[in-house]
Order: structure tokens, then C-alpha cells, then sequence
């Protein structure tokens, strides 16, 4: 196996790394401590296991489903780019509310967020 192949694994977004059921969303939102910036919040709770794990929801006012469709692809696209440097062993919920669904306004918004819940390494 080339090293570009085993460096391009670790950036994958796995089913594992997602958080799946409604009662462990719920369990985020209810034991979770809270970070907001303009266009996201994220809620951060610990999980007891080695992965960090999470799920992207949309406000239920964003638009119409392509439009939320396209908001959770950016915010996930961006998650899975700086997965790499978050400690391990918390699940995360990300609200992304309605702004601007470029790239790097929400990588920009993503990573202020996860400094300021001391979630890097």
C-alpha cells in the first residue's frame, strides 16, 4: 500500500466516526456543553470510547432539503479535513444555521468553534 493511499484512509468519515441514533442525539443535546459562532453551535459531550464522533444537523427554517443537503455536506466536508487534530472519545452534535455555505466561511466558523471547546490535540 502507497503512503498517498494510507494518508488518504485516515481522512475518511467513517460510520463509525457518526453519531446515528436520535437517543444518543438527544443525549448530546441534553448532557452537552454548548460553543456558538454565527452560523454554527456545537454541542459537546463524552463518550466513554476512543472515537471522537459526530453528526450535522440544519435548523428546521434553512430551506428547502437541497439546500440543507448542501449546508451538512460543506460542514461535513470540513469536519472530516480536521477530524485528524480533535482529541478522542467525545461525540459532537453541529447545528449549522442559515448564512453562507462556502467552504471557507464554514471552515473558518468550524475551527474557531473547536479551539474554543478545546477540542485539538
Amino acid at each position: 500500500m502507497l503512503d498517498d493511499e494510507r494518508t488518504a484512509r485516515s481522512f475518511r468519515f467513517r460510520k463509525t466516526e457518526r453519531i446515528r441514533t436520535r437517543r444518543e442525539i438527544s443525549r448530546v443535546f441534553d448532557d452537552g456543553v454548548r460553543w456558538t459562532t454565527k452560523g454554527l453551535r456545537i454541542t459537546v459531550v463524552p463518550n466513554g470510547g476512543t472515537q471522537t464522533r459526530a453528526v450535522f444537523v440544519t435548523v428546521r427554517k434553512y430551506g428547502n432539503a437541497v439546500v440543507r443537503n448542501r449546508a451538512r455536506r460543506v460542514v461535513s466536508e470540513c469536519w472530516r479535513l480536521i477530524k485528524s487534530t480533535l482529541i478522542q472519545g467525545v461525540d459532537v452534535v453541529v447545528v449549522i444555521f442559515p448564512g453562507e455555505d462556502r467552504f471557507q466561511v464554514r471552515k473558518a466558523q468550524l475551527e474557531s468553534l473547536v479551539q474554543r471547546a478545546a477540542l485539538v490535540v
